[in-house]
């Protein structure tokens, strides 16, 4: 008789912990596998990169009703532009107020399936102005541990402004 009653409790059980996994956009992108290489996940090739320093995860509904997972990663600058002298490396970030990539990935159907929508550098100016420039080359770098150089000098192109 006992266990009519645990069958129920044991299926909504189950259910809530499938539900629960399945809930997470962030994390379901982050534990996806995708091209270029599938042997690892997505967090392990952002995260692993060595020349991010910090990765920082979100989600949100698109205009079109898409749910989307962005990863912001930190650049390195002084490590990714190693080829560039001091002097340069400093003109170039002195209006820089920050260096990231903005990877951005569509969450889709059910069971989900991750896509890798873009991948963006992205260098903010120290008067709010972001210079924005996607290739589809980056993710496969990264994925590939290749030095990408992230236009060491676009810096040089926010107007000067105010000591950061």
């Amino acid at each position: 008789m006992q266990r009519i009653h645990l069958l129920p409790l044991a299926l909504l059980l189950s259910l809530s912990v499938c539900l629960a996994g399945c809930g997470d956009p962030v994390e379901h992108v982050r534990q996806a596998r995708i091209s270029p290489d599938p042997s690892m996940t997505v967090a392990e090739a952002l995260e692993k990169y060595p020349y991010f320093t910090k990765v920082q995860w979100s989600s949100f509904e698109d205009k079109d009703g898409k749910l989307m997972v962005q990863a912001e990663c930190d650049i390195d600058v002084a490590a990714n532009c190693r080829t560039v002298s001091e002097t340069s490396l400093a003109a170039a970030t002195r209006d820089v107020r920050r260096d990231y990539l903005q990877a951005r990935f569509v969450v889709e159907g059910f069971p989900r399936k991750v896509r890798a929508m873009e991948a963006a550098h992205v260098t903010v100016c120290s008067n709010g102005k972001p210079l924005r420039l996607a290739d589809p080359k980056y993710l496969r770098a990264i994925y590939s541990r290749e030095l990408v150089r992230f236009f060491c000098l676009e810096g040089l192109n926010c107007p000067p402004g105010p000591a950061k």
